[in-house]
């Protein structure tokens, strides 16, 4: 997940093991699972990827979208998108 931390990382999915915490990333191999919790303290599309970034460009991503109050104390999106051209 590009821009967060998990709180707690399952591994294998199992939730009757202790966790893992403060996670910054995690494997989940094919055909397995993993559970993870995490607060989230700003509103946006997060991405969900591996880090093969090159498999995003072939369909490998995943959306977490997060409505709720802004917080912009802790994050303010800034003006408009520039686009530099040479």
């Amino acid at each position: 997940m590009i821009g967060e931390q998990f709180d707690r990382v399952y591994n294998q999915a199992s939730l009757t093991s202790r966790p893992l915490t403060d996670v910054q990333t995690t494997v989940v191999a094919p055909g397995g699972a993993t559970m993870v919790e995490l607060k989230l303290e700003v509103l946006g599309r997060f991405l969900l990827v591996d880090h093969a970034l090159s498999r995003m460009e072939k369909g490998l991503l995943g959306f977490l979208d997060v409505d709720g109050p802004e917080n912009p104390a802790l994050f303010r999106a800034g003006g408009s998108a520039q686009v530099h051209t040479r």
